[in-house]
């Protein structure tokens, strides 16, 4: 169990712990989603069954199915970005089919170490995350169902598959005019400039004003971190976001401040009406070249909004890649994720089961993609595949024709992102009728029964190989805690922080740099494996999503600065440096106080560092405070 910052943890209680587990999260009927996986999972089984080409219509729906299931609600450039990269992932797996002809160690050996590289690619993109846990699904198919050969010929009905979903995506973008992202972006600029022209009019009451811009703030807010939580890794999305967050928090600060200049302010209020118009066009306006805090405020978040980069990006090339390594975290949760793989495979060829290959599509299900509670996700897959294969059992009694199965396909594919967002057993209930029905089309001569008795046996197979040797033998893995990671992350900043403003050796710098960013790293994958507890259980993790994108802000802040090939003001360095410190001193008392009431006491004047002539101190200190005040906001959440 991983507290929630400011929370204290409560004591574990199998009682508790069965009904949140069972819970389901409140989600609203995604009419989009659902129409676009009736349409492209259901339409070219049901033409296959037409044309008496069942088979190709079962690879071509494949391809559709895993999207629809791998599909998130965010923006489209988004979803067409994910598919351009699983896509290829997902079908060159088919070719791994051809280990089935190899000896079978050697077929373990290579699917572990795949599986290894899978696990450690994840901790990196939430879109390779979701294409690798298709490969293993597609390369699990192709060795175990001899009916996938040739393979090429799979991988293109794959890819004839995905693009057919992203044909009727793009429908859907000309069709659908809302952009929810795009609207609430807008909204929160409309706000900020309602609020600058109230400014500038001499306004006396801004209540509404103020109300209004902070409620569109977090509402953006909100709706990245719903995001983030919901992805399966590390987002750019997200970090773009939590950038415009900050830099609009900021201006709303300078927008409320007693000095705030009411000629400036008139034209921040222009420019920001400007900017929510170029916002909903997608077009960036020309930079502007204003002095005076308030537009300058207003050139940071449109910089946040349209040219917002890493500061690393400063340092050479070799020593980038050495702070991309993965940490101890990501290493171990891959290993454990590859011995799984192995050891299932080694239980298809060893054990006497029909459709043995579903080991590894259990294993793949559950541990995949980010490694979460597998125990929790292992009884819940258990619970919703004994549902599930009575649903197959049930439709493949009733509908005896292939065409009939088409359409009892395309119903439960339309029900399939709905039954995702309200909770993992939800979505086994459904995914496992639509994996199994397909599967009986590639093998006619077995029915469904026979299907659904092989399907519950593999399953508790590869729920046991999961639970014992991804769980159990691993008692420092079982519960991962962000709170210990993240303090080690914010100790290592202040060490990496202090090095610079002491003006250390550079050997010493790029040490405590390198530390700084593996500990960050391994908050993240810590974050990762908690935020995919299944719903609701994972959602209290949510809350730690600003706090460790705010930390990795200050980490690519205090690089920045160690690039500067000019002399940065060494006062307001160890200015900054002492706030940091203190912020560690807070986040250690949080950890250790039984009731994690964070005292301000030992918070020290920074001013030097807040009000330095350097503009890249000046962020490092606003980032920092911003950073504790999210702190405090969660413990009084």
């Amino acid at each position: 169990m991983t507290a929630r910052p400011g929370i204290p943890q409560a004591p574990w209680r199998p009682s508790i712990w069965l009904r949140t587990l069972l819970s389901c999260a409140p989600a609203t009927w995604p009419t989009g989603r659902s129409i676009r996986a009736a349409i492209t999972v259901g339409g070219p089984l049901l033409i296959g069954a037409l044309c008496d080409q069942t088979l190709i219509g079962m690879w071509i729906g494949m391809g559709t199915l895993l999207l629809a299931a791998g599909e998130r609600s965010v923006a489209y450039p988004v979803r067409f970005r994910q598919i351009a990269v699983t896509t290829p992932l997902a079908a060159a797996a088919y070719f791994l089919g051809e280990l089935s002809h190899a000896p079978h160690a050697l077929t373990v050996v290579v699917m572990a170490v795949i599986a290894f590289a899978y696990g450690v690619g994840s901790g990196y993109s939430s879109t390779f995350s979701v294409g690798s846990m298709q490969a293993m699904l597609i390369a699990a198919i192709a060795i175990g169902v001899p009916a996938a050969a040739p393979y090429w010929k799979a991988a293109a009905l794959f890819a004839v598959g995905a693009a057919i979903y992203a044909l009727v995506l793009a429908i859907e973008v000309v069709v659908d005019p809302r952009r929810p992202q795009r609207a609430a972006e807008a909204d929160m600029i409309r706000a900020l400039g309602a609020l600058s022209r109230c400014r500038a009019d001499g306004t006396a009451d801004l209540a509404a004003a103020r109300a209004r811009a902070i409620a569109a703030i977090d509402a953006f807010d909100a709706m990245g971190i719903a995001s983030r939580g919901t992805s399966h890794g590390p987002t750019p999305e997200y970090v773009r976001a939590s950038t415009v967050v900050r830099a609009a928090d900021q201006l709303l600060a300078r927008l409320l401040a007693d000095d705030a200049d009411p000629e400036l302010c008139a034209r921040a209020a222009d420019r920001l009406e400007e900017g929510a118009a170029a916002v909903m066009r997608r077009r960036p306006l020309t930079p502007i070249d204003e002095t005076g805090d308030t537009l300058i405020r207003v050139r940071m978040l449109e910089d946040a909004l349209w040219r917002a980069g890493p500061a690393h990006d400063e340092l050479p090339v070799a020593e980038r890649a050495r702070l991309a390594l993965p940490g101890v975290a990501l290493v171990s949760s891959a290993a454990r994720l590859a011995m799984c793989t192995g050891l299932a495979y080694a239980a298809f060829y060893l054990l006497p089961v029909a459709h043995g290959y579903w080991i590894a599509l259990t294993v793949a299900l559950v541990m995949k993609p980010d490694l979460g509670s597998i125990f929790s996700r292992a009884v819940l897959r258990s619970l919703g595949t004994v549902a599930g294969a009575a649903i197959a059992v049930v439709v493949g009694a009733l509908l005896t024709t292939s065409a009939g199965e088409a359409l009892a396909i395309a119903v439960l594919a339309a029900c399939l992102p709905w039954a995702m967002a309200r909770s993992y057993l939800w979505q086994a209930v459904f995914l496992t009728p639509l994996i199994m029905l397909l599967i009986d089309a590639v093998v006619p001569h077995e029915s469904v029964l026979d299907i659904s008795e092989a399907r519950l046996i593999t399953t508790v197979i590869g729920g046991l190989i999961v639970v014992v040797f991804g769980y159990l033998i691993w008692p420092s893995q079982r519960h991962p805690r962000v709170d210990v990671a993240f303090a080690a992350a914010i100790e290592a900043l202040a060490a990496y922080l202090r090095g610079v403003a002491d003006g250390a050796a550079a050997e010493r710098v790029t040490a405590e740099r390198r530390r700084a960013y593996r500990r960050l790293f391994d908050t993240r994958v810590h974050l990762q494996r908690t935020l995919s507890e299944p719903p609701p259980a994972g959602a209290e993790a949510w809350s730690w999503i600003p706090l460790v994108t705010a930390a990795e802000r200050i980490a690519d802040r205090i690089t920045g600065i160690s690039a500067l090939r000019r002399p940065v003001p060494r006062a307001d360095l160890v200015a900054a440096a002492d706030a940091l410190d203190d912020l560690v001193g807070e986040t250690e008392t949080a950890h250790a106080a039984s009731d994690r009431v964070m005292s301000s006491a030992s918070w020290r004047p920074y001013e030097a560092a807040v009000s330095s002539s350097d503009p890249d101190v000046r962020e490092l200190a606003d980032e920092i405070v911003h950073l504790r005040t999210s702190v405090r906001r969660g413990e009084g959440s």
